[in-house]
């Protein structure tokens, strides 16, 4: 028996963030907390949002703490300001990591604390109930599409040491928000380097989605048109900004790339969560440099569906084989990222080489792999990283 689920209310359109306030009115909210961070701050975006609250009549609390990959410290600290303030609606504004955040504050304004129970390597889904506070997210980025995915990637600190702090998901169809405000017009100050790495991000969710191994054809169809919008748009944004068009298609992308690994990830992303608290290494960016190489450890895996990726990717296959066709989808990620400006290789973007063995067995703890379509050990995850490397 398979169970799909379908992503939440979506509005798009430049603007979208202006009815804010009348959404929270909706659930009968009268004080949202608003959950941030200083990036989005800092780009005044935040005052976007504020606005439209206070041009609804509705008072609000701001935490705004939230990291680039958000520890258990900071959602526990969120925690504290929702229920301080007598909250009763919870809005995530910002890019995946505040989005990510927001869900976990979320569940723990009604569930018991720490958040150790409800991770998914812990069977944590059957312990998480739908008595939650609403959430509406408004992504500042376009690449995690947090806003429709089932997961939240915190980074657990319980080990105490940082050196032995991992990225762990929670994962529930209770995570996706109730209402997903996708505005272009804010993306629209996204530096370049930005831009680039949550598109590549997006990319990376289709293509690993695409072969993933759940059987979800709903999400395969998604995948795919996700990869033909994204690929036509991500050099566009990149080289000029300013094109409202192209970012508000890079935003469905994004939002329609995070819906379809509802069919599961893949190993690319097992070994990016563990750079992002180890390198650090932004986790775009760590997708875009590990995806060619994974992309070739499954080659015999996922031949006949590397044709269709090349294909969506904008690739002409008349006349190739399924390999030449395959290789050809690897080729333009490849090319992409020179495009893009990405380091070469994840030593270049600041990884530390002594730390693979050790990120090589955090990453066989991450659930992502599990769908991977060729089965993945621990010395696999250690040569992985240092084809990267």
């Amino acid at each position: 028996m398979q169970n799909y689920f379908l992503p939440p209310r979506i509005e798009f359109g430049d603007g979208a963030i202006e009815n804010l306030g009348e959404h929270v009115k909706t659930f009968d909210g009268k004080k949202p907390l608003v959950v941030t961070d200083a990036g989005v701050t800092d780009a005044g975006i935040l005052e976007r949002a504020i606005t439209a609250l206070n041009a609804s009549d509705l008072t609000h609390a701001i935490y705004s703490d939230i990291e680039p990959n958000p520890t258990d410290i900071s959602i526990t600290h969120g925690v504290e300001v929702y229920k301080t303030e007598a909250c009763d609606v919870v809005i995530a504004v910002g890019g995946g990591s505040v989005m990510d955040a927001a869900k976990a504050i979320r569940l723990l304004t009604t569930h018991e604390p720490p958040l150790e129970p409800y991770y998914a390597d812990v069977g944590g889904a059957e312990r998480i109930h739908d008595d939650m506070p609403p959430l509406i997210c408004v992504p500042t980025t376009a690449g995690t599409g947090s806003e429709v995915s089932q997961g939240a990637i915190i980074t657990d600190t319980s080990l105490n040491t940082t050196d032995r702090w991992r990225k762990r998901a929670i994962v529930t169809p209770l995570n996706m928000s109730n209402i997903a405000l996708l505005d272009p017009g804010i993306t629209l100050g996204m530096p370049p380097a930005l831009t680039a790495a949550t598109g590549m991000d997006a990319i990376t969710h289709g293509i690993e989605a695409y072969v993933a191994t759940k059987y979800h054809p709903i999400a395969e169809g998604v995948a795919l048109q996700a990869l033909r919008i994204l690929s036509a748009n991500i050099q566009k944004v990149y080289h000029d900004g300013s094109d409202v068009t192209a970012r508000g298609e890079m935003l469905l992308g994004s939002c329609m790339a995070a819906f379809s690994f509802q069919k599961g990830l893949g190993a690319v992303h097992s070994l990016a969560h563990q750079l992002s608290t180890d390198a650090p290494i932004p986790h775009g960016v760590a997708n875009a440099i590990l995806l060619p190489p994974v992309m070739e450890f499954n080659f015999a895996h996922a031949t006949e569906k590397y044709t269709e990726i090349a294909r969506a990717l904008g690739i002409d296959t008349r006349g190739m084989d399924s390999n030449e066709a395959g290789n050809a989808a690897i080729d333009k990620i490849r090319a992409f990222n020179a495009e893009l400006n990405m380091p070469k290789g994840l030593g270049d973007a600041g990884l530390d080489e002594k730390k693979i063995p050790k990120l090589g067995a955090d990453a066989m703890l991450d659930h992502c792999h599990k769908f991977n379509p060729r089965v993945c050990t621990e010395a696999d995850m250690v040569a992985l990283f240092k084809v990267a490397f």
